[in-house]
């Protein structure tokens, strides 16, 4: 193989490593560095695939510094159209384990009812909280929620939901 190839090959291969290395680290990252949290390694990974290479910034609810039994964390997450609200929770359970969840909340510039047909169209339909909101449930990530809410007959507050009771130690 030539000096040339090998070179090119060798750095596209160190490219594509440094990039999934900083892919797989978020803000959640450094709060549980600096931090005795609850539930660290499982918040670590649900903010790994819920954020993941979006710009984010987080904010951690820590008013009592030595709870090991509960965290709460905002972060605004970034996309290409929109910012969202997210947030994570963790909490150490009656068995010892972690149960986590997160919740992500932005605007769609479009009517809930197309929302519905273009982002939604494979979760199933659970019903309505009122006149306004529909509640959706994915066939696709177990413990998955979708809110619908209209707004302003032009807009949609999307808020989604997942919940992940981990096992038993």
């Amino acid at each position: 193989m030539k000096p040339a190839l090998i070179f090119i090959s060798f750095f596209l291969l160190f490219n594509a490593h440094s990039r999934a290395q900083s892919a797989a680290h978020t803000s959640m990252d450094k709060i549980a560095e600096q931090h005795n949290i609850a539930c660290s390694s499982e918040l670590r990974q649900l903010a790994q695939m819920t954020l993941k290479q979006n710009p984010h910034r987080m904010l951690a609810y820590n008013e009592k510094p030595g709870d090991l039994h509960l965290f709460n964390a905002l972060a605004v997450s970034s996309y290409r159209d929109r910012d969202s609200h997210v947030t994570f929770h963790g909490v150490k359970n009656v068995n010892g384990s972690c149960d986590t969840s997160v919740t992500e909340s932005y605007i769609l510039q479009t009517t809930c009812a197309d929302a519905r047909h273009e982002a939604f169209s494979k979760w199933d339909f659970q019903g309505k909280l009122n006149t306004r909101t529909m509640v959706l449930k994915s066939l696709r990530i177990k413990g998955k929620q979708a809110f619908l809410t209209e707004q302003f007959a032009t807009l949609c507050l999307v808020t989604t939901r997942q919940v992940i009771s981990n096992p038993v130690p």
